[in-house]
């Protein structure tokens, strides 16, 4: 009775401990978006001329990618440590609308310094976040396998999505701007303007992925360790080999941009197959070795 007693402890202990690692991204992340932010408010154009201008901007690429993919696994964490499928969904859902009212009030306010709402709106990353988690409560009553199948194929097949939008008629085209295509719609005829900039697909894909993702970073560290650096530097290689391609047949930049640069110029809005491996490849890599970087570093990046 008392050994059952203590293993029932030591697992519980075990479930509700954090992924250290996942911490330690998050934190890095965080730390170049702040990079790009300060570039945002001193008002520098993103991208140039300069290669210092450039890889400032670069480097705050992977932010994005790695909230919404972590996101994802810490769903699957959060249900594997409580297993109430229904708490979960409602608390995706609660939790998502109440980042969409966030990014629609406050956030809006804080870039603009006005509450002036009846201009311009921005749907940003946080909007986005909100509403891919609202989806993930859905997808998470399927098999984890599946949930990641979905993910696979709305990030890879997204190219197929603007000739379904216009097979749909005029009369759907906001809902579509919002899905996938982006740009401003108007709420009304004098209502004001959202610019959506982040949509919902590829996004919501990255999520699914990074759901299906917990399902490895849960494994014996050995098992986990080994998969994610297959998955990681295999997405990166793939990207290094097709983004090549694709810069030789490609035309030539109109500002004569180096080809080193153009292979780093992914598009990110809708964020590209190639965007996402570019991102993704080098942060999933990251994650078996990030418990390994000098302790203070860590210790930091985590807190």
């Amino acid at each position: 009775m008392a050994a059952s007693t203590t293993v029932s402890i030591v697992e519980s202990v075990a479930t509700r401990s954090r992924v250290v690692s996942l911490d330690i991204l998050r934190g890095a992340v965080m730390v170049l978006m702040a990079i790009d932010h300060v570039r945002v408010y001193s008002g520098v154009p993103a991208g140039g001329p300069t290669a210092g201008v450039f890889l400032t901007r670069w480097v705050t690429h992977f932010c994005a990618p790695v909230f919404v993919f972590l996101a994802g696994t810490s769903a699957f964490l959060h249900l594997r440590t409580h297993k109430d499928k229904g708490a979960l969904a409602n608390f995706l859902v609660t939790r998502g609308l109440m980042l969409v009212v966030l990014e629609l009030t406050l956030i809006r306010a804080s870039w603009t310094f006005n509450v002036d709402y009846s201009g311009l709106i921005l749907a940003g990353v946080i909007w986005m976040l909100g509403w891919c988690m609202v989806l993930l409560a859905g997808l998470i009553w399927l098999p984890t396998w599946m949930v990641g199948v979905i993910g696979l194929l709305l990030v890879v097949g997204q190219s197929a999505l603007p000739a379904i939008a216009q097979s749909t008629g005029a009369g759907t085209q906001w809902l579509w701007q919002f899905i996938y295509l982006g740009g401003a719609v108007r709420v009304g005829e004098s209502g004001p303007t959202i610019t959506v900039l982040y949509t919902i697909v590829p996004w919501v894909g990255v999520m699914a992925l990074g759901y299906a993702c917990g399902a490895i970073v849960v494994m014996e560290s050995a098992a986990r360790r080994r998969l994610l650096l297959a998955i990681g530097t295999g997405a990166t290689a793939l990207f290094l080999v097709a983004g090549t391609v694709a810069v030789i047949g490609g035309p030539a930049s109109d500002q004569g941009m180096p080809a080193i640069f153009q292979l780093l110029n992914q598009r990110k809005y809708p964020a590209s197959v190639l965007f996402l491996l570019m991102t993704l490849g080098p942060a999933i890599a990251l994650l078996p070795v990030a418990e390994r970087m000098w302790r203070p570093s860590r210790d930091a990046l985590a807190v």
